[in-house]
C-alpha cells in the first residue's frame, strides 16, 4: 500500500500534523486496510471514518489515486457523531 501526504510548506511537515501531531503514519495503513465509511465526497476527494488496530477512530480526507495508492490531505481523531455513523454502517454489513 502506498500512502502519500499533502505537505504544509509553512510548517514544513505533513498537513495533518499541523493540528494533530498525535496521529502516526502507521495508523493510516491500518485505517485503509480495514472497513471504512465514506461520510462525504467532493469530486475525487473523499472523507471517511476508519478504525485502527488499537480501536482508535480517525476521520481522513483523501484522494484514492489507484487501488493501493491513497493521498492523504488531512486527518483528525473522529468525533462522537462520526464514530456512531461508522458503527451504524458496520451493523448493516
Amino acid at each position: 500500500m502506498n500512502i502519500t501526504f499533502a505537505y504544509d510548506k509553512e510548517a514544513k511537515k505533513p498537513h495533518y500534523k499541523v493540528r494533530h501531531g498525535d496521529i502516526h503514519e502507521e495508523e493510516f495503513e491500518e485505517v485503509f486496510s480495514g472497513p471504512m465509511v465514506v461520510i462525504g465526497q467532493r469530486g475525487p476527494v473523499l472523507k471517511a471514518v476508519g478504525r485502527t488496530f488499537k480501536g482508535r477512530f480517525l476521520t481522513v480526507v483523501f484522494i484514492r489515486r489507484s487501488a493501493d495508492h491513497y493521498h492523504v490531505i488531512t486527518a483528525w481523531p473522529s468525533k462522537r457523531k462520526q464514530i456512531l455513523l461508522w458503527h451504524r454502517e458496520m451493523r448493516k454489513r
